[in-house]
C-alpha cells in the first residue's frame, strides 16, 4: 500500500507560513507600540521638568518673553503628545486587526489539522484491512499447501 499523503499538505504549509508572518509583523508593531509609548513618557517628562523649572523661574521673577516661550514650548510638547496618542491609537487599531487575522488563521490550520488526522486514521483503518486480508490470504495458501502435500 503507498505511504499517506494529505491531498492538503500545501496548503496547511502556506497557511503555517503565513501564521509565522502575521506573528512576525505584529511583534514589530508591539515593538513600534513600546517605542511610540516611550516617546511619549519622554515628551511628558521634559513637560514636567520644564513645568518645575518655569515654577522656580516665577518665584524669582519671570517677564514676559520669557513667560511666553514656556507657553509656545509646552503648547509645541502638547502638540507632539496629542500626535504621538493619535498615532497610538491608530496603532493599536491595526494590532487588533492584526491579531483578529491570526486567530482566523490558526482557526483555519486546526481545521486543516483535523481533517488530516481524519484522513490518517481512515487510511491506517484501510491499511489495518488490506494488512489482515493480506495475512489471511497468507494462511489460506499455506494451508492449502499443506493439505495438498
Amino acid at each position: 500500500m503507498k505511504k499517506f499523503i494529505f491531498s492538503l499538505e500545501k496548503v496547511l504549509g502556506f497557511k503555517q507560513q503565513t501564521l509565522d508572518v502575521k506573528k512576525n509583523e505584529i511583534a514589530m508593531l508591539q515593538m513600534k507600540l513600546h517605542e511610540l509609548e516611550k516617546e511619549i513618557d519622554d515628551l511628558n517628562e521634559k513637560f514636567s521638568i520644564s513645568n518645575s523649572k518655569m515654577m522656580e523661574e516665577m518665584r524669582q521673577g519671570i517677564t514676559q518673553n520669557d513667560m511666553a516661550i514656556y507657553k509656545m514650548y509646552f503648547s509645541t510638547i502638547n502638540q507632539k503628545v496629542q500626535k504621538l496618542l493619535e498615532d497610538k491609537i491608530k496603532l493599536l487599531e491595526v494590532i487588533a486587526q492584526k491579531k483578529n487575522e491570526l486567530v482566523e488563521i490558526n482557526s483555519e490550520i486546526s481545521g486543516l489539522e483535523k481533517l488530516k488526522e481524519k484522513q490518517l486514521m481512515e487510511y491506517m483503518k484501510i491499511k489495518q484491512k488490506n494488512d489482515e486480508l493480506a495475512i489471511e490470504e497468507f494462511v489460506s495458501q499455506a494451508r492449502s499447501t499443506a493439505i495438498a502435500q
